[in-house]
């Protein structure tokens, strides 16, 4: 058996068992441990599992964020394709809210185009590569620090959000399910996501197709209370027409 044979095995075995170990794959296999723990840490550094002490779990576990230097070249194409579109929806001299997230990342990358605007963000990461700009005014939320998500979160976030209210809000969510809403992987992220909605006349959701279906920990709001949800072609005809039977205006992204 080949390499990448044995480690796509693997995930097929995780999915459907929920975990795995070291002990357990190597005899399945027939290969040594230290095979086994390189298989692993290759599936992780793809993103595709989690490496715990013996094992591995599922990245689809609802409390399991990747690292946000996997996360950002994850999908890369689809979100840059996703960014251009939200982009057109913003004129200059405006206000926008940017969540932390890596497809709100790109999103602000287009957003250099326009002049005028007063940006308000939780991403340190968003903060950074807007700062010099002259024409544009960015207003960084406090709050508790999260250097697994260059992120802002906690009390000092959800305060400031209270003096705040804008043209438009786009967020990115670890789940965007039809039943089970907006979702993200914890209470304190979900708060301040949550409060972000509430402070914008036009809330947009940005989410690509590995998001769609996904339902994570925490859940954000149900999908109706965002005006608009913008994902790229990748999302299967059946699940853009569940959202939109439920409400929700979806605007499609053409990756090129």
């Amino acid at each position: 058996m080949f390499a990448e044979e044995r480690r796509q095995q693997i995930l097929q075995h995780l999915r459907q068992t929920g975990k795995v170990t070291v002990e357990e794959l190597s005899a399945r296999f027939g290969v040594s441990a230290p095979t086994i723990r390189a298989d692993l840490s290759l599936l992780e550094k793809q993103g595709l599992l989690r490496r715990t002490h013996g094992g591995a779990l599922p990245v689809e576990s609802t409390l399991y964020e990747p690292p946000y230097a996997i996360r950002e070249m994850k999908n890369l194409p689809e979100k840059r394709a996703i960014a251009r579109v939200a982009a057109t929806l913003v004129q200059d001299e405006e206000t926008v809210l940017l969540d932390a997230g890596t497809t709100t990342f790109e999103v602000a990358l287009q957003l250099k185009q326009r002049r005028g605007l007063k940006v308000v963000t939780n991403s340190l990461a968003i903060a950074l590569e807007l700062m010099e700009r002259k024409d544009m005014e960015v207003v960084l939320l406090g709050g508790s620090i999260h250097p697994a998500r260059r992120a802002t979160l906690g009390e000092l976030a959800l305060h400031a959000l209270d003096v705040v209210y804008v043209d438009h809000a786009f967020l990115s969510f670890n789940g965007v399910d039809v039943r089970a809403g907006y979702t993200s992987v914890d209470f304190e992220a979900a708060a301040v996501k949550r409060k972000m909605m509430q402070h914008a006349r036009q809330v947009i959701v940005v989410a690509d197709h590995a998001k769609v279906g996904q339902i994570a920990f925490a859940q954000v709001a149900p999908v109706h209370t965002a005006h608009l949800l913008i994902v790229d072609d990748g999302v299967p005809p059946d699940a853009l027409s569940a959202f939109e039977d439920a409400g929700v205006r979806v605007l499609i992204a053409a990756v090129t």
